[in-house]
């Protein structure tokens, strides 16, 4: 069926602002599907008579949805008064009819009213229906599938798809309904767009629970409820993807910021997970849907941005970096065929400044007082004998090129087959510069400086098709293969200060220059990282709607969901370090690495699962499920030149329960449990020694019999519709964790050194098993525009989770202490406001993070954060486009990071030194232009 041909003019614009913002699509690893779909529900409505246009406009805000209409349909036509309790559908009967109008679902958040004569049955094949069928979400040509809804969340399409549409919505975006049975946040890109985040890990700044603990400025590995490293789950379309490994390459972080936030066509934030997701993710699971050519109109979209960066120290070398999208998606054969090509280009920037001193604790009453003593600002250090201060400069300088493609075909007989693939390439330059004093604020004793280039690529191909086998039953089945190539190249430069000819740098030059490049310090040491690790994803399921067995319980609807999931991972990794000969790296005579050298991993996994959704009754809905896990491993290397090899497997029984009840017209409940696990990171497993780790002459020895750290989690919450279409929630959060993975010292037997005559004695290091930890919370959020206020244009949007952990430390031999880098809180709160006559919206997110503190063998270490605070202004030009100018951490955000080290460990009390480390990063100002076409 065509499309009516339509000419239209904006009603409302609070999200018809993203009418110009059509951004970049990363094809989807499987075929869409539609949501779940639920009953209409009751709403306390009251709307005036009026135009039709103003009552359509009065009824998106109440129910919080999006409606959109050709002007020439609405010209001339008023509505009756309607006050009292109606499903939506009900509402828009009573609208619509006397006007000759009728409407269709575009998805669970848009509706398109039209009339009568062109609203399609299923298949488009006559004219019809006057409102949805029961339960239905979407227009019947949507790909019946809750399978591959739960596979993959299905994409939800936001205002700034319609780009040749009036909307008629809710003058601010909010958080979407969730409509799950199992507890998730969902927020479209609506939510996030006006402040133009730059990668997707910029935009998680402003999600419930996500924390950072990385360097300031930079967001790549999120933490939710305040724990990365693997007991935070990414996925991306609901599937997991290769990374990177984090920083050394052996971990199981994914690091979000090389993903272009203009890829996001939504975020989901689940709390607990459904059986047929991966059981990873203990604190959580933030899954990034990323658009694809069956949620964008026809037609072609461009972007360009720039972006102004201002040192963190001196504002005389502001550097200019830009960016820029274009993409098309359109549709062929009857709209059976549907097909998008997108290309995105972008640069990013962080330049940090730090300041470090290392004290005597004999100085000092306390850490705190250290912290007060750190000498900032030039000329202000008191440093003394045995004392050290270092300043730096680093900058990181980034360019991300991403490309995609993807096409989908549905069949007269509905079945849908679709294509994808895609390529991400980041190349990074980075320079530490610094200079080094010891004993006096004024004695210089070296300059140092690295250079790091990275070369990280990604691609991806993906094919998948649904099968209707009869009315009841769907077969779904999915291949896909991800790779991940990452190779870094770090070289280290020193130079002595004795060995300077002329005036020796100061750091009131420092401060003005960035550099120690002009006297060119000696390259010492060279170090080059190769990572390639690629997965193969095969799945299959079937869904079935079991109408006899829903029959014999009394209940509803009961659905049968089971299915296969298999991944073949094989990740090839090399550590070479080599050091210089004439200012030549010596290639031929490679040194010991701290990683063991070269190591090849396979890591297959065979999981099942099986799901069963129990419509109970109009208002009880629930999910019982359970997934099995087998995963086997193999590892493969050398180190310091013997073979060494280790193979272990797990299996694991993961069930879980997601209870949803509408207790009231505006509240609902959810309850859940799940059971997840946390898999060791590559090198806790790899028996392989380590050098110099944790610290100088110690040695890491990973242990190949480590069990997976498992949790018995439970969630507890409510959500609450509020007037105007607005939501508020709260949930409480409980987990059980056994198995935790921690260091164990095994004693003076590491690397032996000779100095002078003294021996010198490292400690040796394996991970072990230790014991259990408690993590617990409670999550507040709430974003709705404020219309009982009588201010529909205003919005207001905020979070606040309080986050607790008590855990078995085997360096503090205590339990009770908080896990590592979890914050003791996190918010965030904003406002937007928009002037209709004249087309401006502007707006402020303010976010901030508690202290976190880790416990290591010799050092605790506490960190401090300070707040961020983003702003925006934007003019909307006609229907198509819009200019915005957006500006982040305009408060100079710094961490402060202060240690205790101790001579030996912890538990041997003998304190030895505090370390105060202070990181400043620069504001960023853009200029940003959207236009469709």
């Amino acid at each position: 069926m065509q499309q009516p041909s339509c000419r239209l003019k904006p009603l409302a614009y609070g999200a018809a602002l993203g009418c110009a913002a059509m951004m970049t699509a990363l094809p989807a690893a499987s075929v869409q599907a539609q949501p779940v779909r639920q009953k209409d529900i009751d709403r306390d409505i009251d709307i005036a008579a009026k135009p039709l246009d103003a009552a359509l406009n009065d009824l998106a805000q109440q129910v919080g949805t999006q409606i959109v209409i050709d002007s020439d349909d609405a010209r001339g036509h008023r509505s009756r008064p309607l006050k009292g309790v109606y499903t939506v559908g009900e509402a828009l009967d009573m609208l619509l009819t006397p006007a000759g109008l009728s409407y269709r679902y575009l998805n669970d958040r848009t509706i398109a009213v039209v009339p009568n004569s062109q609203v399609p049955e299923a298949g488009g094949k006559s004219p019809a229906r006057r409102k949805p069928a029961p339960e239905a979400l979407e227009t019947d040509s949507d790909i019946p599938d809750r399978s591959f809804r739960r596979e993959r969340f299905s994409t939800i399409a936001a205002a700034d798809r319609l780009p040749e549409e009036i909307i008629v919505s809710a003058s601010v975006p909010t958080r979407n309904r969730t409509r799950s049975i199992a507890p998730e946040l969902v927020y479209d890109n609506t939510f996030f767009q006006r402040f133009e985040p730059l990668s997707v890990g910029d935009a998680l700044k402003r999600v419930p629970g996500i924390s950072f603990s990385t360097d300031v400025g930079e967001f790549d590995d999120p933490g939710f409820r305040g724990l990365a490293n693997g007991f935070t789950q990414i996925l991306i379309n609901g599937k997991p993807v290769t990374s990177a490994g984090g920083p050394d390459g052996t971990s199981r972080s994914v690091f979000v910021d090389r993903i272009p936030a203009e890829l996001i066509e939504r975020i989901e934030v689940i709390r607990s997970p459904s059986a047929n997701i991966d059981s990873q993710g203990i604190a959580g699971t933030i899954n990034i849907v990323l658009k694809e050519g069956a949620s964008l109109p026809e037609g072609g979209y461009v972007r360009g941005t720039g972006i102004l960066y201002t040192p963190s120290v001196s504002g005389n070398d502001s550097r200019f970096r830009g960016g820029g999208a274009v993409g098309y998606a359109g549709k062929a054969l009857d709209d059976r065929l549907i097909y998008s090509l997108n290309a995105n280009v972008q640069q990013r920037f962080n330049n940090k400044f730090t300041v470090q001193e290392v004290f005597d604790p004999d100085n000092f009453a306390n850490v705190d007082a250290a912290i007060d003593a750190l000498g900032i600002r030039d000329g202000t250090s008191i440093i003394s004998d045995g004392e050290e201060r270092t300043i730096q400069n680093d900058v990181r300088d980034n360019t991300d090129i991403a490309l995609s493609g993807d096409m989908t075909y549905r069949s007269e007989a509905g079945h849908v087959f679709e294509v994808s693939a895609f390529f991400i390439n980041t190349d990074r330059e980075e320079r530490e510069d610094e200079l080094v004093f010891e004993d006096a604020p004024d004695n210089l004793v070296a300059v140092t400086a690295q250079e790091a280039d990275f070369d990280q690529e990604n691609y991806g191909l993906s094919a998948a098709a649904s099968f209707e086998l009869s009315a009841t039953t769907r077969l779904n089945v999915r291949a896909a293969l991800n790779r991940f190539d990452n190779r870094i190249e770090e070289t280290d430069f020193e130079l002595d200060a004795e060995d300077i000819d002329g005036p020796l740098p100061t750091e009131t030059a420092f401060r003005d220059s960035f550099t120690v490049a002009p006297f060119n310090p000696d390259p010492d040491e060279l170090e080059i990282f190769d990572i390639d690790d690629q997965e193969w994803q095969l799945s299959a399921g079937i869904e079935s709607e079991l109408s006899g067995l829903a029959k014999a319980f009394g209940v509803d609807a009961v659905t049968l969901e089971t299915g296969v999931q298999v991944r073949l991972r094989d990740r090839d990794s090399a550590l070479q370090v080599f050091g210089f000969d004439d200012g030549v790296p010596d290639i031929d005579n490679p040194e010991p690495s701290d990683l063991g050298g070269v190591f090849s991993l396979q890591e297959n996994r065979y999981d099942g699962y099986v799901l069963v959704d129990w419509q109970v009754s109009d208002r009880m809905s629930l999910e019982t499920g359970a997934r099995f896990e087998y995963t086997e491993t193999d590892q493969d290397g050398f180190a310091d030149g013997a073979a060494v090899s280790a193979t272990s497997d797990d299996f694991d029984f993961n069930p879980s329960a997601h209870l949803r009840y509408r207790l009231a017209n505006a509240v609902t409940l959810r309850a859940s449990y799940a059971r997840t696990v946390r898999r060791p990171d590559f090198n806790e497993r790899i028996p392989f020694l380590l050098d110099d780790q944790p610290d100088d002459l110690d040695t890491i020895t990973g242990n190949p019999d480590l069990e997976f750290e498992t949790s018995n989690g439970f969630d507890l919450g409510f959500e609450f519709d509020l007037p105007g279409g607005g939501v508020f929630g709260v949930n409480g959060f409980y987990r059980d964790i056994s198995n935790l993975i921690q260091l164990i010292n095994l004693g003076a037997n590491g690397e032996i050194e000779d100095d002078d005559g003294d021996l010198i004695v490292g400690d040796a290091f394996t991970f072990e098993n230790v014991g259990d930890a408690e993590v617990y919370g409670i999550e507040f959020d709430v974003s709705t525009p404020l219309t009982f206020l009588n201010l529909p244009d205003t919005g207001l949007f905020g979070n606040f989770t309080l986050l607790r952990s008590s855990a078995d430390n085997a360096f503090a031999g205590t339990d009770g202490v908080r896990l590592n880098d979890q914050p003791r809180y996190v918010y965030n709160v904003g406002m937007t406001h928009s002037f209709r006559p004249q087309g401006v919206t502007l707006g402020f997110s303010y976010q901030k993070q508690g202290r976190s503190r880790a416990t290591f063998f010799d050092e605790f270490e506490e960190t401090r954060f300070s707040a961020n605070l983003e702003a925006f202004v934007e003019k909307r030009l006609g229907d198509s486009m819009v200019v915005r100018l957006s500006g982040n951490n305009l408060l100079d955000a710094n961490t402060i990071q202060a240690e205790q080290g101790f001579d030996g460990p912890i538990t041997g009390g003998d304190l030895d030194n505090f370390e105060i480390e202070r990181e400043t990063a620069q504001p960023r100002v853009q200029l940003t232009f959207r236009a469709v076409f």
